[in-house]
């Protein structure tokens, strides 16, 4: 046995009996081209590493090694590209992934997510998801399974939405709103400018639904509150395209898009909250809302920080999520007036990076002691 390339990734060349001196020299050249188009990939030369991983599957087809480093190759260029919001190339990679590798469980869930998030085509995105089951890890498809829960949900309210685009949304509501739809899609193209601006390239395509009250309780029930939410689809009421509130709504929704094409999953709630109401600007409190946030600035209702997600995320009653609102909007003010938005945004990169929150805050906003603001001290 003869080994071809040095590193974490090897792969080992076994002669084999029957093989023609021609069939070996095909071999060979395609394994050298398979640690070659490795070793670029983990460079972060997708490109070169792709091609020379497709010459060395044109050389030996039949290699299920190449094909597996083929298609895990394509799915990390396409979540690059994903990132820089590259859909319909990102698209095309993942397809090639898994004609490479059908048990590719990584490119599957990519597509899913593609299909849904992107095209609200909820068909495709069930029948590239069901595909991964078996190809995942357990708790990833626990994950997945929730998705296609949801999917066939919105894929019931949305039959016959009709489907309108602007530069950065695909809008989808009811024929009848079709005028408010139309001044929606200026606000949503305003505020994304807005946004861009303090926080640079925002995600290349938001779908924005539109639904009837009792249409988005049953989205999510457990959100009986919400005039609207972003779960990678922006999703707002029909009541409230008329509200005059619907700027500081955009704002608020869309600021979750960007963090979150931005700065990934590593972002606690209470930051995405508070800096999504930071966003909002200027605009009149309710008497209630001032109130908590008087009681958060004296600390009378103040949680740690390190349990404020808990509150979001697992509350016990509308109390809970008022004043889990109050108090990150608060904090991340502070944060903001204090030391300014180049720091919070250096906070943010941080965090994306997987710095632990505590780290991050006291790495950008030191002296600042995380200690100090996790109690609600900030000076």
């Amino acid at each position: 046995m003869v080994v071809m390339c040095a590193g974490s990734l090897l792969v080992p060349y076994r002669v084999g009996a029957a093989e023609t001196p021609e069939e070996l020299q095909r071999r060979a050249a395609a394994l050298i081209l398979n640690n070659r188009g490795v070793i670029e990939a983990k460079a972060g030369r997708f490109e070169t590493g792709a091609a020379a991983l497709r010459q060395a599957l044109a050389l030996n087809p039949k290699d299920i090694q190449v094909r597996n480093s083929l298609s895990s190759v394509l799915a990390d260029w396409a979540s690059q590209l994903l990132k820089d919001g590259q859909t319909e190339r990102a698209d095309t990679l993942l397809q090639e992934a898994i004609e490479a590798n059908p048990s590719n469980g990584t490119a599957l869930t990519q597509l899913g997510d593609l299909a849904y998030y992107t095209q609200s085509n909820f068909e495709r995105a069930i029948t590239y998801w069901k595909q991964a089951n078996g190809h995942v890890s357990p708790s990833v498809w626990h994950t997945i399974a929730d998705r296609i829960t949801q999917a066939e949900r919105d894929q019931r309210i949305e039959r016959g939405f009709e489907v309108g685009r602007t530069a950065h949304f695909n809008l989808r509501g009811q024929a009848e709103d079709r005028a408010a739809m139309d001044i929606l899609g200026q606000k949503l193209e305003m505020g994304y400018e807005q946004l861009a601006a303090s926080l640079g390239r925002g995600p290349a395509t938001v779908t924005v639904i539109v639904y009837s009250a009792d249409d988005l309780k049953r989205t999510y029930n457990q959100r009986d509150w919400s005039i609207g939410f972003y779960d990678g689809r922006l999703r707002l009421r029909r009541d409230e395209l008329t509200s005059p509130i619907l700027g500081s709504l955009i704002a608020h929704e869309l600021t979750h898009a960007f963090l979150h094409s931005l700065y990934g999953n590593q972002v606690p709630v209470w930051v995405h909250e508070g800096f999504a109401q930071w966003q909002e600007g200027d605009h009149p409190r309710s008497p209630e809302e001032t109130q908590l946030e008087a009681q958060m600035t004296s600390r009378a209702q103040w949680v740690p920080l390190e349990w404020l997600d808990r509150r979001f995320t697992h509350p016990s009653g509308i109390d809970d999520v008022r004043k889990a609102y109050a108090q990150s909007r608060v904090t991340v003010t502070r944060m903001i007036t204090r030391c300014g938005l180049v720091k919070f945004r250096n906070f943010l990169s941080a965090l994306k990076d997987g710095t632990p929150v505590e780290a991050a805050y006291n790495r950008t906003f030191t002296p600042l002691a995380w200690t100090k603001i996790n109690q609600g001290f900030f000076d």
